[in-house]
């Protein structure tokens, strides 16, 4: 599968657990970002680790740098928000600076990072593709079916199917190939 759309498919989980955030007080609040947390401190990792070093002769070290660096910010705002509690004055503050962090970094990635890794990396894209899913395993990280089915469409969905070969994707709707996909990753 390619590990663009398994990122694509963390920044959709990771969006749906702002909105929850968002939308939640207290305790649930509080399992809400640590969840959060978990998720981007992983996320990045294995940007860091597997996909940035990959990608360099394809986007070049400014582009992965800037990511880097954006990460880093990212870790402190998310710091900062972590050590408020979630209903303490300042904590809206604190998670509009992260989102709004993310946002930027997910838009960079989506729309000028990934495609050209799709276009121009593709081998890259196929060579990490086994050590990127190794790291998601030590890392515990889920592909989110939800979250796969909403980033990607079925004609998408059904070429990743079709080029792990599993079998049957052709009759499969949209959320079932998001479901074959995600317990291949």
């Amino acid at each position: 599968m390619d590990v663009t759309r398994m990122l694509e498919a963390d920044h959709r989980m990771v969006e749906g657990l702002f909105a929850k955030i968002e939308a939640t007080e207290g305790e649930e609040r509080a399992a809400l970002v640590t969840e959060l947390a978990s998720a981007l401190h992983d996320h990045m990792e294995l940007e860091e680790r597997i996909l940035y070093p990959a990608m360099i002769p394809v986007v070049g070290k400014e582009t992965v740098q800037e990511g880097v660096t954006e990460h880093e910010l990212a870790r402190r705002t998310l710091e900062d928000m972590v050590a408020l509690s979630p209903d303490e004055p300042g904590f809206g503050g604190a998670l509009e600076a992260v989102k709004a962090g993310i946002e930027h970094h997910v838009d960079e990635e989506e729309h000028e990072v990934f495609p050209k890794l799709r276009t121009e990396g593709a081998g890259v894209l196929e060579q990490i593709a086994e050590p990127f899913k190794a790291k998601r395993a030590s890392l515990d990280m889920k592909v989110n079916v939800g979250a796969l089915t909403e980033g990607a469409t079925k004609d998408q969905l059904l070429e990743e199917a079709k080029g792990l070969d599993i079998a049957g994707a052709s009759s499969m709707n949209k959320d079932e190939l998001a479901e074959a996909l995600a317990a291949s990753g």
